[in-house]
Protein backbone atom coordinates (compact mmCIF):
# COMPACT_ATOMS: atom_id res chain seq x y z
CA UNK A 1 0.00 0.00 0.00
CA UNK A 2 3.18 2.36 1.22
CA UNK A 3 4.26 1.74 -2.52
CA UNK A 4 0.88 2.64 -4.34
CA UNK A 5 0.71 5.87 -2.39
CA UNK A 6 4.97 6.67 -3.48
CA UNK A 7 3.84 6.16 -6.91
CA UNK A 8 0.95 7.70 -7.17
CA UNK A 9 2.26 10.96 -5.56
CA UNK A 10 4.82 11.06 -8.27
CA UNK A 11 2.91 9.58 -11.39
CA UNK A 12 2.28 11.79 -13.93
CA UNK A 13 -0.22 9.22 -15.73
CA UNK A 14 -3.26 11.09 -17.63
CA UNK A 15 -1.22 14.38 -18.26
CA UNK A 16 -0.28 16.10 -21.09
CA UNK A 17 3.36 17.63 -20.89
CA UNK A 18 4.90 20.23 -23.68
CA UNK A 19 8.41 20.98 -23.35
CA UNK A 20 9.90 23.76 -25.62
CA UNK A 21 13.51 23.07 -26.68
CA UNK A 22 12.97 18.52 -26.08
CA UNK A 23 14.87 17.35 -28.60
CA UNK A 24 18.10 17.93 -26.83
CA UNK A 25 19.95 18.74 -23.61
CA UNK A 26 17.73 19.56 -20.67
CA UNK A 27 14.46 19.39 -22.60
CA UNK A 28 15.00 16.18 -23.89
CA UNK A 29 16.28 14.51 -20.61
CA UNK A 30 13.04 15.92 -19.62
CA UNK A 31 11.09 14.74 -21.53
CA UNK A 32 12.70 11.03 -21.13
CA UNK A 33 11.76 11.45 -17.63
CA UNK A 34 8.48 12.59 -17.93
CA UNK A 35 7.50 10.06 -20.02
CA UNK A 36 8.64 7.41 -17.64
CA UNK A 37 6.57 9.19 -15.03
CA UNK A 38 3.57 8.32 -17.51
CA UNK A 39 2.99 11.36 -18.90
CA UNK A 40 1.91 12.24 -22.73
CA UNK A 41 4.58 14.10 -23.78
CA UNK A 42 5.14 16.88 -27.07
CA UNK A 43 8.33 17.90 -27.69
CA UNK A 44 8.86 21.61 -29.77
CA UNK A 45 12.02 22.14 -31.90
CA UNK A 46 13.05 24.16 -34.73
CA UNK A 47 15.45 21.47 -36.22
CA UNK A 48 13.42 18.67 -37.40
CA UNK A 49 16.76 16.37 -37.41
CA UNK A 50 17.21 16.76 -33.81
CA UNK A 51 13.40 15.75 -33.68
CA UNK A 52 13.68 12.50 -35.66
CA UNK A 53 16.68 11.70 -33.42
CA UNK A 54 15.25 12.44 -30.46
CA UNK A 55 11.74 10.27 -31.23
CA UNK A 56 14.35 7.46 -32.15
CA UNK A 57 14.87 7.32 -28.63
CA UNK A 58 11.69 8.62 -26.74
CA UNK A 59 9.31 5.96 -27.19
CA UNK A 60 5.48 7.65 -28.01
CA UNK A 61 6.57 11.13 -28.16
CA UNK A 62 4.97 14.29 -30.13
CA UNK A 63 7.49 15.49 -32.10
CA UNK A 64 7.02 19.18 -33.92
CA UNK A 65 8.49 21.31 -35.90
CA UNK A 66 8.00 24.78 -34.64
CA UNK A 67 9.58 27.74 -33.77
CA UNK A 68 8.47 29.74 -30.64
CA UNK A 69 9.61 32.71 -31.44
CA UNK A 70 6.61 33.19 -33.94
CA UNK A 71 4.57 33.84 -31.03
CA UNK A 72 1.69 34.51 -33.78
CA UNK A 73 1.34 31.10 -34.17
CA UNK A 74 1.23 29.98 -30.30
CA UNK A 75 -2.42 29.80 -29.59
CA UNK A 76 -2.97 27.30 -33.09
CA UNK A 77 0.13 25.25 -32.19
CA UNK A 78 -1.25 24.94 -28.29
CA UNK A 79 -4.65 24.14 -29.42
CA UNK A 80 -3.74 21.95 -31.77
CA UNK A 81 -1.73 19.40 -29.07
CA UNK A 82 -5.26 20.23 -26.66
CA UNK A 83 -7.64 18.64 -29.51
CA UNK A 84 -4.84 16.15 -30.29
CA UNK A 85 -4.52 14.59 -26.52
CA UNK A 86 -7.02 15.92 -24.50
CA UNK A 87 -5.80 18.26 -22.36
CA UNK A 88 -2.18 20.62 -21.21
CA UNK A 89 -1.69 19.69 -17.82
CA UNK A 90 2.27 20.72 -17.88
CA UNK A 91 4.16 23.34 -19.78
CA UNK A 92 8.19 23.26 -19.47
CA UNK A 93 9.52 26.64 -20.95
CA UNK A 94 12.98 25.10 -21.82
CA UNK A 95 13.96 26.35 -24.76
CA UNK A 96 16.92 28.64 -24.69
CA UNK A 97 19.55 30.19 -27.04
CA UNK A 98 22.88 30.86 -25.58
CA UNK A 99 25.35 34.66 -25.89
CA UNK A 100 28.46 34.20 -24.41
CA UNK A 101 30.22 37.99 -25.18
CA UNK A 102 31.87 40.58 -23.71
CA UNK A 103 29.53 43.33 -22.58
CA UNK A 104 30.70 45.82 -24.54
CA UNK A 105 30.51 43.82 -27.67
CA UNK A 106 26.65 42.43 -27.11
CA UNK A 107 24.79 44.13 -30.02
CA UNK A 108 21.37 44.90 -30.20
CA UNK A 109 20.97 41.61 -32.12
CA UNK A 110 22.45 40.33 -29.77
CA UNK A 111 20.03 40.72 -26.95
CA UNK A 112 16.95 41.21 -28.83
CA UNK A 113 17.63 37.43 -30.05
CA UNK A 114 17.94 36.12 -26.54
CA UNK A 115 14.62 37.82 -25.34
CA UNK A 116 12.70 36.50 -27.53
CA UNK A 117 13.10 33.13 -26.62
CA UNK A 118 13.24 32.94 -23.35
CA UNK A 119 11.29 36.33 -22.16
CA UNK A 120 8.72 36.95 -25.16
CA UNK A 121 8.14 33.21 -26.00
CA UNK A 122 8.18 31.99 -23.10
CA UNK A 123 5.42 34.21 -21.81
CA UNK A 124 3.57 33.65 -25.28
CA UNK A 125 3.65 30.06 -24.78
CA UNK A 126 1.82 30.85 -20.84
CA UNK A 127 -0.49 33.25 -21.79
CA UNK A 128 -1.81 30.47 -24.53
CA UNK A 129 -1.98 27.49 -22.05
CA UNK A 130 -3.30 28.80 -19.02
CA UNK A 131 -7.06 29.14 -20.08
CA UNK A 132 -7.04 25.32 -20.73
CA UNK A 133 -5.37 24.85 -17.59
CA UNK A 134 -7.81 27.42 -16.24
CA UNK A 135 -10.64 25.25 -17.64
CA UNK A 136 -9.55 22.47 -15.64
CA UNK A 137 -8.66 24.34 -12.35
CA UNK A 138 -5.25 22.39 -12.06
CA UNK A 139 -1.94 22.68 -14.07
CA UNK A 140 1.58 23.10 -13.91
CA UNK A 141 4.42 25.71 -15.34
CA UNK A 142 8.17 25.18 -15.19
CA UNK A 143 10.44 27.99 -16.08
CA UNK A 144 14.31 26.85 -16.89
CA UNK A 145 16.62 29.79 -14.90
CA UNK A 146 19.95 29.47 -14.53
CA UNK A 147 22.33 30.38 -12.32
CA UNK A 148 23.47 33.59 -14.12
CA UNK A 149 20.48 34.69 -12.44
CA UNK A 150 22.04 34.62 -9.44
CA UNK A 151 25.74 35.32 -9.45
CA UNK A 152 27.46 37.54 -11.21
CA UNK A 153 28.43 35.74 -14.15
CA UNK A 154 30.99 37.05 -16.63
CA UNK A 155 30.23 37.60 -20.44
CA UNK A 156 27.01 36.45 -20.30
CA UNK A 157 25.02 39.78 -19.50
CA UNK A 158 22.56 38.92 -21.94
CA UNK A 159 21.72 35.96 -21.06
CA UNK A 160 21.54 36.64 -17.17
CA UNK A 161 19.20 39.35 -17.76
CA UNK A 162 16.70 37.30 -19.63
CA UNK A 163 17.09 34.42 -17.12
CA UNK A 164 16.13 37.05 -14.56
CA UNK A 165 13.46 37.96 -16.15
CA UNK A 166 12.19 34.17 -16.10
CA UNK A 167 12.87 34.53 -12.67
CA UNK A 168 10.07 37.52 -12.24
CA UNK A 169 7.97 35.95 -14.53
CA UNK A 170 7.98 32.46 -11.92
CA UNK A 171 6.95 34.51 -8.62
CA UNK A 172 4.58 36.82 -10.60
CA UNK A 173 2.39 34.50 -12.93
CA UNK A 174 2.21 32.15 -9.74
CA UNK A 175 1.13 34.95 -7.40
CA UNK A 176 -1.69 35.78 -10.01
CA UNK A 177 -2.36 32.20 -11.13
CA UNK A 178 -2.39 29.99 -7.76
CA UNK A 179 -6.23 30.63 -6.99
CA UNK A 180 -6.85 28.62 -10.08
CA UNK A 181 -5.13 25.60 -9.30
CA UNK A 182 -1.95 26.72 -11.27
CA UNK A 183 1.19 25.87 -9.85
CA UNK A 184 4.34 28.07 -11.62
CA UNK A 185 7.73 26.81 -10.38
CA UNK A 186 11.35 27.65 -11.32
CA UNK A 187 14.28 25.15 -11.69
CA UNK A 188 17.67 26.71 -12.11
CA UNK A 189 20.17 24.12 -12.89
CA UNK A 190 24.11 24.61 -12.27
CA UNK A 191 26.58 23.92 -14.45
CA UNK A 192 24.77 20.95 -16.35
CA UNK A 193 26.36 18.78 -18.74
CA UNK A 194 24.60 19.54 -21.82
CA UNK A 195 25.36 21.17 -25.28
CA UNK A 196 25.08 24.52 -24.53
CA UNK A 197 26.96 23.96 -21.94
CA UNK A 198 30.03 22.32 -23.58
CA UNK A 199 29.53 24.81 -26.23
CA UNK A 200 30.44 27.39 -23.73
CA UNK A 201 33.55 25.93 -22.03
CA UNK A 202 34.78 23.91 -24.20
CA UNK A 203 37.16 26.66 -25.34
CA UNK A 204 37.53 27.92 -21.81
CA UNK A 205 39.08 26.25 -19.32
CA UNK A 206 39.44 28.66 -16.96
CA UNK A 207 36.00 29.27 -16.34
CA UNK A 208 35.28 24.75 -16.06
CA UNK A 209 38.08 25.14 -13.35
CA UNK A 210 36.59 27.60 -11.33
CA UNK A 211 32.81 25.84 -12.14
CA UNK A 212 34.16 22.41 -10.47
CA UNK A 213 36.70 24.31 -7.56
CA UNK A 214 33.40 25.98 -6.25
CA UNK A 215 30.79 23.11 -6.48
CA UNK A 216 31.47 21.00 -3.67
CA UNK A 217 30.10 17.26 -5.16
CA UNK A 218 33.13 18.02 -7.43
CA UNK A 219 31.62 17.70 -11.02
CA UNK A 220 28.93 18.76 -13.32
CA UNK A 221 25.64 17.39 -13.35
CA UNK A 222 23.25 15.33 -15.60
CA UNK A 223 20.71 16.18 -17.33
CA UNK A 224 18.51 14.02 -15.84
CA UNK A 225 19.28 15.66 -12.56
CA UNK A 226 16.63 18.46 -13.80
CA UNK A 227 14.48 16.12 -15.85
CA UNK A 228 13.45 14.54 -12.52
CA UNK A 229 12.95 17.49 -10.95
CA UNK A 230 10.75 18.71 -13.64
CA UNK A 231 8.62 15.63 -12.84
CA UNK A 232 8.54 16.55 -8.95
CA UNK A 233 7.50 19.84 -9.88
CA UNK A 234 4.53 18.39 -11.98
CA UNK A 235 3.23 15.88 -9.88
CA UNK A 236 0.97 15.99 -6.89
CA UNK A 237 3.99 14.91 -4.53
CA UNK A 238 4.55 18.80 -5.35
CA UNK A 239 0.96 19.93 -4.99
CA UNK A 240 1.76 23.05 -2.19
CA UNK A 241 4.77 24.36 -3.94
CA UNK A 242 4.20 27.63 -6.22
CA UNK A 243 6.37 30.22 -6.92
CA UNK A 244 9.19 28.67 -6.08
CA UNK A 245 13.24 28.29 -7.44
CA UNK A 246 14.54 24.61 -7.33
CA UNK A 247 18.40 24.99 -7.86
CA UNK A 248 20.13 21.96 -8.66
CA UNK A 249 23.67 22.68 -8.64
CA UNK A 250 25.73 20.19 -6.64
CA UNK A 251 26.25 22.73 -3.98
CA UNK A 252 27.70 25.30 -6.29
CA UNK A 253 25.20 28.17 -4.99
CA UNK A 254 27.01 27.56 -1.40
CA UNK A 255 30.62 26.50 -2.06
CA UNK A 256 33.17 28.96 -1.44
Amino acid sequence: MDNERIERAFSLSGKTALITGGATGLGFATARSMIAAGADVVIVGRSKDKLDRACEELSGVDARVFDITETDRIPDLVKSIVNDHGSLDILVNNAGVHCKKKVEDISMDDIQRVLDVHVKASLAMTQCVLPYMKEKNSGSIIFISSMSALFGLSEVAAYGAAKSAVMAFTRIIAEEVSPFGIRVNAITPGFIDSPMFRKATDDDPVRRDKIIGRTPMGRFGDAEDVGWAAVYLSSSAAKFITGANLVIDGGCSIGF
